[in-house]
């Protein structure tokens, strides 16, 4: 798959949101305000430890990547007083306006722009968490490598991102019905366990992976993956 294949693929998933919340109807309203702060506290529920799990400090930079409304860094802002804003990047320009008029309604102190997660409009060695949800599933296997390439390049030496998805089960009937559920607006899903994206992130350069333990997701009742993955600090060498 070359590489004009893979960014118009994504720009496509981004127009399907857009669609999709255009088009009103039952399941825009409902992903809509699950893509809401208090929506998202139901689908991302161990996320909002994340200050205490990852000792967040006010001068940590932080980015989100497939941040959607903003949700989970308005939550982490209002429990943080960061420096600087932390920042959002999403493909969607749709849920980008309705996070924007989220923020403004609640000054939520937080960055939000449009922008492909496979080539982050963000400089080299920016910031020292990365947090990213639900976006490999709509990413084939060369997009998610490149993604999570495109997360170490902005992570500064030590820094960690957080990665959490939904998980395939043994059930390959399940899986189908879950997969169903998760194309309502838009057409891709690929579930992967936690060995696959493990490697895909060895493979991507980060020195370290592990599991993030983010549990327990309360909505919807589909297993999760968590993948903790850490850049070496500039000091570290690999003997």
């Amino acid at each position: 798959m070359n590489e004009t294949r893979i960014v118009r693929d994504e720009a496509k998933i981004g127009r399907g949101y857009d669609r999709w919340m255009r088009r009103g109807g039952l399941s825009s309203v409902i992903y809509a305000y699950f893509a809401g702060v208090q929506g998202a506290m139901l689908v991302n529920t161990p996320a909002f430890r994340l200050p205490t799990e990852l000792q967040l400090r006010p001068e940590h930079k932080v980015l989100d990547v497939g941040c959607g409304r903003g949700s989970v860094l308005s939550v982490l802002a209002s429990r943080v007083a960061f420096e600087t804003p932390p920042v959002g990047v999403d493909i969607s320009r749709g849920m980008l306006e309705m996070g924007r008029r989220d923020s403004a309604r609640t000054g939520a102190k937080i960055a939000l722009t449009q922008g492909s997660a496979l080539s982050l409009p963000l400089a080299d060695e920016t910031f020292d968490i990365v947090t990213c949800a639900y976006v490999v599933k709509h990413l084939p296997d060369v997009g998610m490598l490149r993604m999570l390439q495109e997360i170490r390049r902005v992570l500064t030496p030590g820094g960690i991102a957080v990665l959490w998805e939904f998980a395939p089960t043994r059930s390959p009937a399940l899986n189908r019905w879950h997969e169903w559920l998760l194309t309502r607006g838009v057409d891709v899903c690929n579930l992967r366990n936690y060995t696959q994206l493990s490697a895909f992130a060895i493979g991507a350069g980060f020195e370290w992976v592990g599991n993030a333990n983010l549990r327990p997701f309360l909505f919807p009742p589909i297993p999760r993956i968590s993948l903790l993955l850490g850049k070496a600090p500039a000091e570290w060498v690999n003997d």
